[in-house]
């Protein structure tokens, strides 16, 4: 429209004044374009894990949705895969995760109905959670969620043919994305927990060293005295009859019992600290 004047007019400020005719003018406001898109949303980073908490559903897929949670300081992800998306179930399950790590400081969802219900208010309040909303058509502003939505909506894909249930398939992926690291070089699991993860790659490739060291740790745990089958020794008494019996080792039980069969035919379990070596022949 600018363009379009100057080639025929032309005063001072020109571009200004068609500007404000057009942003005056009622169908020219209602048929413009989206606004100029703003930068992303920037949150105020978290200073510990469970903070700040995402959430959001994802589905339906394969008959189910999927509820989804994630901490903004350590990027922990959780998903519980449900048939039903009402806010008494999503307060069960947020109720059984604040069992676990505690109540954060603030939990961000989307407009959902399900999260803007009285009673769902009425439950993070009740609790001291700020609870933050994204704008109505905005999921951005939930970016965290909304990200790990789409990377389980992609993983359960991928997953489609393999065997096993959604639970199954589900355990597969949450492994995965909590001991990748993150940029800072450390995992959702090592940020949560302040250790690392056991994984399938430890198993596989343990050391030598480690090795070592459960060989060393196991002859520590070897009893310093060993009995043989066989074996002619004294057992302790706890009956008036004397202190000691003497017999012979029928059997070893674990590393540290035996039986023993008395001269007098008995057999006697006895702790190897109740034991000991004796040269007395007794019966034959």
């Amino acid at each position: 429209m600018k363009s379009l004047a100057r080639n025929f007019c032309y005063w001072k400020n020109i571009d200004k004044d068609i500007e404000s005719i057009a942003k005056g003018c009622k169908v020219c406001c209602l048929k413009q374009n989206e606004a100029p898109m703003e930068r992303s949303h920037s949150w105020e980073p978290p200073t510990k894990p469970w903070q700040r908490l995402h959430i959001d559903f994802a589905g339906p897929m394969s008959g189910y949705y999927y509820f989804v949670i994630v901490d903004a300081h350590s990027k922990w992800v959780d998903v519980i895969p449900t048939k039903t998306t009402t806010s008494q179930w999503c307060i069960k399950q947020l109720r059984n995760l604040f069992c676990n790590f505690g109540f954060p400081e603030v939990l961000v969802s989307d407009n959902g109905p399900q999260f803007t219900s009285k009673v769902f208010k009425d439950f993070l309040e009740g609790n001291g959670v700020i609870h933050k909303t994204s704008a109505p058509f905005h999921p951005s502003t939930n970016g965290q969620a909304e990200r790990y939505v789409q990377t389980i909506k992609k993983l359960l894909n991928c997953m489609h043919d393999e065997k096993g249930d959604v639970e199954y398939k589900l355990s597969q992926i949450l492994i995965q994305l909590r001991k990748v690291p993150n940029a800072d070089g450390k995992s959702p699991y090592d940020l949560m927990f302040q250790r690392e993860v056991r994984t399938d790659f430890h198993v596989m490739f343990r050391s030598e060293q480690e090795e070592r060291e459960n060989q060393g740790s196991r002859n520590r745990r070897e009893p310093r005295r060993k009995f043989d089958v066989g074996d002619r020794v004294q057992v302790r008494n706890y009956t008036r009859e004397g202190k000691w019996k003497f017999g012979r080792v029928l059997r070893r039980e674990g590393r540290l019992h035996y039986q023993v069969e008395l001269d007098e035919g008995n057999v006697w379990r006895r702790h190897v600290d109740q034991i000991r070596s004796t040269c007395y022949g007794g019966k034959n």
